[in-house]
């Protein structure tokens, strides 16, 4: 079984990378058994090597989970789609909207996280551009993927807390570190764009074999597609997103069916356009542990070994939002067999049954073709209104799942129906929160689910759309200046 793309961490490479982490003095410091960047990139096997270290962020972020701060939780807890067992809401200071500068142990992880991921890129693409050493060919990919996921990282930097620092060369910290401040969040997503389509232009349609796992064309347009939604440029959102259903070149396309995503059998689907990989025993991930059921929450069912933490059930509120007879509801419905019926609903699409706690082989599955539909959806109906390039592609997506087709809506109509899709068709995908923020409708959405989150329903804000900055990483930065409402 699999597997293809060897993420190791660039730390692990002989080779010297400063990362920003908290500007601190143990970050400074060079370690003395490391090349240097110029000693290194002196070859094409060099240069690959550098950039699958540099996935090792998007690994620890958005896969291997095991912690309560990775873009799977935040994207999900305090969204009213998800709640945790046992009364255990406290656990997420961002489900009951408690947060604090003092959050060191959550925000303070993702921050430095995201900027050594960013470090790592700069290196990269540093070490590849104009190397003389190095066939034109691996320069290209390497820098194509090096391009996207600096993007990918600066991206959820941007979603956390808007402005941040932006730097896009190897940095000194023990030169800048105290002085770096915040650049403004429209400037970055514009960087990030025109880095996006040069990483398009330069990463191929598709990859096989062992090199399953990397971020191809389609990737790099996908991301590129989100950082135009956010900007509301509408216009290259909906030729970026129509690209990608062409899919010239590829071989995404949409399934017929929804449960062929899904599960360990399904993996590196055609409709899939970009997961990380994880493998049993030799590289882990337990991000599939939060949506497995725990049994001190739940009676025995006989067949089914419930060693997961039980972290992301799924509300009644969501459950209840689904239309009638709609395809997709079962995949975010587990709730018992063999008539032994369990206390709580779990999230069947992303549960992997019958492996150990913190062991498991199930992809992470990042971008997919429904999406793309979806985003061009939204961005014709935004632009032009609901036309019939818009309904063809929002009905595409309700014919898979069983529900008629939608037709003389107005704008207004069309935008909640396109956003009620997203919510049913990519929960549990790292999209609600995003999505939220990005339309304003954070507030309402967990107002809307007193029952399942009353402290967050009677503590949400709207300043919480944006997250604190970590007094520590202010305190090593004075540059740096703290959000609204914190």
């Amino acid at each position: 079984m699999k597997k293809y793309l060897s993420i190791t961490s660039i730390l692990a490479v002989p080779l010297i990378i400063v990362l920003f982490s908290s500007c601190s003095k143990s970050l400074i410091e060079k370690p003395r058994s490391f090349l240097s960047p110029d000693q290194f990139f002196n070859s094409d096997a060099e240069a690959i090597q550098a950039v699958n270290g540099a996935y090792s962020t998007a690994s620890t972020f958005m896969g291997v989970g095991g912690t309560t701060y990775d873009w799977g939780y935040w994207s999900d807890e305090g969204t009213g789609t998800t709640v945790p067992t046992g009364g255990r809401a406290t656990t997420f200071d961002f489900l009951t909207y408690t947060l604090s500068t003092a959050d060191q142990g959550n925000l303070d992880n993702i921050w430095q996280l995201l900027y050594k991921g960013v470090a790592n890129c700069n290196t990269v693409i540093n070490g590849v551009s104009n190397n003389a050493h190095l066939s034109a060919d691996t320069v290209k990919q390497v820098l194509g993927q090096a391009l996207f996921l600096r993007s990918l990282y600066y991206y959820c930097l941007t979603c956390f807390w808007g402005d941040v620092p932006m730097w896009l060369t190897p940095l000194d910290v023990s030169v800048e570190g105290g002085a770096i401040t915040r650049t403004p969040v429209d400037s970055i997503r514009q960087q990030m764009i025109s880095d996006l389509k040069t990483a398009a232009a330069d990463l191929p349609p598709v990859w096989t074999g062992s090199n399953l796992g990397r971020a191809s064309r389609w990737a790099a347009d996908m991301l590129l597609c989100k950082f135009y939604l956010w900007e509301k440029d509408w216009a290259n959102a909906a030729i970026v997103a129509n690209a990608i259903i062409a899919n010239q070149g590829g071989t995404n396309r949409l399934l017929p069916h929804y449960g062929d995503i899904w599960g360990p059998a399904n993996e590196y689907n055609a409709e899939d356009i970009w997961e990380l990989d994880f493998t049993l025993n030799t590289h882990p991930q337990s991000f599939s542990d939060r949506y497995m059921p725990r049994q001190a929450d739940e009676p025995v069912v006989p067949g089914f070994t419930m060693t997961g933490y039980g972290l992301e059930t799924v509300s009644p509120h969501f459950l209840a939002s689904f239309e009638p007879n709609d395809l997709r509801e079962p995949y975010y419905d587990w709730h018992g067999n063999a008539g032994i019926t369990t206390n709580f609903h779990y999230v069947y699409k992303q549960m992997n049954w019958g492996q150990p706690r913190s062991n498991g082989g199930l992809n992470s599955i990042i971008y997919r073709m429904a999406e793309a539909y979806l985003i061009f959806a939204e961005a014709e109906n935004e632009q032009n209104g609901p036309t019939a390039e818009a309904y063809s592609k929002i009905n595409a997506i309700r014919e898979r799942a069983g529900l008629p087709d939608l037709a003389g809506l107005t704008q207004d109509q069309f935008r909640e129906a396109v956003r009620n899709e997203r919510l049913h068709e990519l929960s549990f995908e790292f999209q609600n929160r995003w999505d939220l923020n990005r339309w304003g409708t954070l507030v309402a959405a967990v107002q809307a689910d007193s029952v399942s989150n009353p402290q967050g329903a009677a503590n949400v804000r709207p300043y919480h759309m944006l997250c604190p900055i970590p007094s520590q990483e202010i305190l090593l930065n004075p540059a740096l200046t703290q959000n609204n409402g914190y």
